[in-house]
């Protein structure tokens, strides 16, 4: 039975308890449910929100404290994660608002409160605890240092003393990061001379156990490993051929470009191999491979969308002419297969049954868009997104089930990451899609080489309006962007576009729920935001 509070702080569900005690028996009632559950980390709001509401289903009386049961029950799903993080890897953050509001005689610099070890709250108590221990403590409202210090690499899990108000605001920043985390809600949310639940601090901040967490994967450092199989000299050692066009492809091979696939597949291997995870011959073949498709389709591309730079340098068909670029772009597919046959990985028949379906859509989704080029009509929201799909999200889902394929990932796991790259392939595509529609770059808005989402959805509403803009792009009539830009249609369309971006982000990360891997639904919750952002 639930102790009755006649003093809750704050409006309904957004309640804290006034007492060290009626705090504990809802945590314990918090272990309890989790104990009979699987939260695996990151979960999302809505997961959150479910887990809140069956809770409540079960003690009707824990209504009026929703967002502190959302709190503890994200705190238990970190739990087992954060007990294995170092301590002098972890942030202890509080708010300034617990210093005295009167009587506080210390300062301010950029990082936060300077405490003078007054006496006069509990913040010089807090941080000689947490400093023993280990932890970087701030005493801070911002997040900006604690970004700085995660994005560095020294630590990677933040304790964090706030108010509800707070945590809700900074829920989906910490959800969007995958940052291990707990938080512990201060008694009141007035901002002034605020406590903390000592009892549940004291609870917190000394837990440590050994586990299978092995940290943050770090993608730069992985960019830069695979960077370095893309130099001249290490593809020298992979493609041995001395003609010309071998020697093209390595130049071509060389050049710049994100990588992300490569990375991708790479991420995911150590994200389910853990300590051990081998940067063999093997795996160097294996992410050279898939790069090696991704960059025979941009030759490809640029010629049939008639591009004269990449990489602020001339694209291949300028550097030669169209036979030879579509001669290197086939030779570097070819190059793909090679390495896939040689690489000596387990399961080599599933690799190349993935990687030759991923090839096989490509196509058919270049193919449906350069038919649509030849009727000059324009195409529906439903076409677009089809053409979408089968253009980008099988290069990532290339990239993503190499790394599960060699990991040796079940059916589960594979069919995840097949949901998953679907909804990341269209909301890449879609984002292009919006880049293009910014004022800058307004003229590739409405070009007729690429099929584009905003002007399906004008279309649809305005047909009429479309047709005449097109006209005028076409017959390249003088006229203002700005006003083309701020028309009420194509913001209208822009705007719709947006939400569509938005729902499917949501799609992919609801698509990793049932993951039992956190270090994968971690990574993948990571990549979403980087490939995205």
């Amino acid at each position: 039975m639930i102790l009755k509070d006649n003093n809750p702080s704050g409006g309904l569900g957004n309640s804290l308890p006034q007492s060290p005690e009626k705090l504990k028996q809802i945590r314990d009632l918090i272990c309890d449910y989790t104990a009979e559950r699987e939260l695996i980390p990151p979960l999302q709001e809505e997961e959150v929100i479910f887990h809140s509401g069956e809770l409540i289903k079960k003690h009707p009386e824990l209504f009026l404290y929703q967002k502190l049961l959302a709190v503890m029950i994200n705190n238990h799903s970190w739990r087992d994660i954060v007990s294995g993080i170092p301590f002098n890897r972890r942030i202890l953050l509080l708010p300034k608002c617990i210093a005295h509001a009167t009587e506080c005689p210390a300062q301010f610099d950029e990082l936060g409160l300077l405490c003078e070890q007054c006496g006069k709250c509990d913040i010089a108590e807090i941080t000689t605890q947490a400093d023993e221990l280990g932890y970087h403590t701030l005493v801070s409202e911002g997040t900006t240092t604690v970004s700085t210090l995660l994005g560095s690499g020294k630590v990677e899990c933040v304790i964090g003393v706030g108010c509800l108000h707070s945590f809700e605001k900074s829920f989906p920043l910490a959800v969007k990061e995958a940052v291990p985390s707990m938080a512990i809600p201060l008694y009141n949310n007035d901002c002034k001379n605020s406590k903390v639940d000592k009892l549940w601090l004291d609870e917190i901040l000394p837990i440590r156990k050994e586990s299978n967490w092995y940290g943050w994967i770090n993608i730069d450092s992985l960019r830069s490993d695979i960077n370095s199989w893309f130099e001249k000299d290490q593809l020298a050692l992979l493609i041995d051929g001395e003609d010309e066009s071998s020697q093209i492809a390595i130049d071509w091979l060389a050049q710049g470009g994100k990588r992300w696939r490569p990375l991708i597949m790479l991420a995911v291997y150590k994200a389910l191999m853990g300590s051990e995870a081998v940067m063999d011959d093997c795996i160097q073949k294996l992410a050279v491979s898939i790069e090696c498709f991704h960059k025979a389709s941009l030759v490809h591309d640029d010629i049939v969308d008639e591009d004269h730079e990449r990489y602020d340098q001339p694209t291949l068909h300028r550097q030669y002419d169209t036979p030879v670029a579509i001669n290197v772009g086939d030779l570097i597919l070819g190059f793909g297969y090679q390495f896939i046959a040689e690489s000596g990985a387990k399961h080599i028949r599933k690799l190349l049954k993935i990687a030759s379906y991923g090839h096989r859509d490509l196509a058919i989704g270049q193919g449906e868009e350069l038919l649509w080029r030849k009727n000059k009509a324009l195409l529906s929201v439903e076409d677009i997104l089809k053409i979408f799909s089968l253009k980008t999200s099988p290069a990532f889902e290339v990239a993503l089930q190499f790394g599960a394929i060699i990991s040796d990932a079940g059916d589960d796991v594979m069919q995840v990451l097949t949901t998953y790259s679907s909804a990341l392939g269209i909301a890449y595509q879609i984002k292009d899609d919006l880049d293009d529609f910014n004022l800058e770059n307004i003229d590739n808005a409405f070009n007729t080489i690429q099929p584009s989402l905003v002007t399906a959805i004008i279309n649809r509403e305005h047909p009429e309006k479309m047709k005449a803009w097109f006209k005028d792009f076409q017959n390249g009539n003088d006229f203002s962007k700005k006003e083309i830009w701020k028309q009420t249609e194509i913001r209208e369309g822009i705007k719709e576009a947006e939400q569509m971006l938005e729902n499917y982000k949501l799609k992919a990360l609801s698509s990793i729920v049932e993951l039992k891997s956190p270090s994968l639904k971690i990574l993948l919750t990571r990549l979403l935001n980087k490939i995205l952002n």
